[in-house]
């Protein structure tokens, strides 16, 4: 019988079976900074609602040159940035270093998430995760999160 896979091989195989079962497809999530997700309806009672309490934090989206749902995002935010250069996010690539994962890892807490994953982006007490989500949401929680247009209660 003619052998297929040497040692090194057989390893190899191993750790991609058990990394392919492991990863877990991209998780679409819109949700709050108590940690509860919301529905695109709730995002939209809120932004038309509310604003938020303190605005003082950056956008940030959180991304990985090598993560397929990622591509998408990061292009139409770039897009949208170099056609609105007054909008401000900050982009993190996790690829980067120890840092950028970090970084992450602490508004993952902050948001009271359990599970991490990408493409994500914060602003203040809302995060938006997936590549829909984001695409989709936007300009539109952007705008409720940097302008004071809304006569509103504040959420905090």
């Amino acid at each position: 019988m003619k052998k297929y896979f040497g040692p090194n091989q057989k390893i190899f195989a191993i750790l991609f079976m058990v990394m392919s079962i492991l990863i877990l497809p991209v998780n679409a999530t819109i949700f709050a900074e108590d940690g509860s997700e919301l529905t695109i309806d709730d995002l939209y009672e809120m932004v038309n609602t509310t604003k938020p309490a303190n605005n003082s934090a950056p956008v940030v989206f959180f991304y990985d040159p090598e993560c397929g749902p990622c591509i998408p995002v990061h292009e139409y935010l770039e897009k949208y940035i170099s056609d609105h250069p007054v909008v401000k996010v900050e982009m993190v690539n996790l690829s980067a270093g120890p840092e950028s994962e970090v970084m992450m890892s602490e508004l993952y807490i902050q948001h009271n998430r359990s599970m991490m994953n990408t493409p994500v982006i914060f602003f203040g007490p809302v995060g938006l995760e997936g590549t829909d989500e984001i695409i989709n949401g936007f300009e539109m929680v952007y705008r409720w999160y940097t302008t004071e247009g809304c006569n509103c209660q504040s959420i905090t």
